[in-house]
């Protein structure tokens, strides 16, 4: 016995999963964009701890002590 399916069916069958589709492509997108924000976030805390330890090394490194 072969299972088949109405047209009516076959086209439900199609957007429900066309509608799956878009739900797993907006969670992607979203996980996407998730991580670029948290390395975003992460780039301008470590860039601002390297400005800070910059400055506050001063011209030590720079220039030789000759006393």
């Amino acid at each position: 016995m072969r299972l088949t399916v109405k047209p009516m069916g076959r086209i439900l069958l199609y957007a429900v999963i066309a509608i799956a589709a878009f739900f797993v492509i907006g969670w992607l997108i979203g996980l996407v964009f998730g991580l670029l924000k948290w390395v975003l976030i992460l780039g301008v805390i470590g860039f601002a701890v390297m400005v800070v330890m910059k400055l506050a090394r001063g011209d030590k490194g720079k220039t030789p002590d000759w006393s």
